[in-house]
């Protein structure tokens, strides 16, 4: 089999490295691998990372918010997380007019 000049051999040998340890197909790898690198950069040119200087400022951000947002939802009562679920769902999808 020859290599395609695309890749150097190394690149096919750490592929076929990293399938073996992770017990999935070379290909399997490979495309998950791409979609994690363009995870990465998306994230790194995401409008709040930017806005904020730095990547990991911005997953702090991120971290507080979420904080806030759960401990804001615990103190509702399940009627009203209910009341407001519904109201959700009615904007989204509303229902059909005969």
């Amino acid at each position: 089999m020859s290599l395609p000049p695309v890749f150097p051999a190394s690149y096919y040998r750490l592929l076929a490295r990293g399938a073996k340890e992770l017990g999935i197909s070379r290909a399997k790898l490979a495309v998950t691998a791409i979609r994690h690198y363009l995870k990465a950069v998306a994230s790194q040119n995401a409008p709040k990372a930017k806005a904020l200087g730095s990547e990991d400022l911005a997953q702090k951000f991120a971290e507080a918010q979420r904080k806030i947002a759960k401990e804001w939802w615990s103190t509702l009562s399940p009627e009203e997380k209910a009341a407001r679920t519904k109201k959700a769902n009615q904007a989204r999808w509303p229902k059909k007019k005969k």
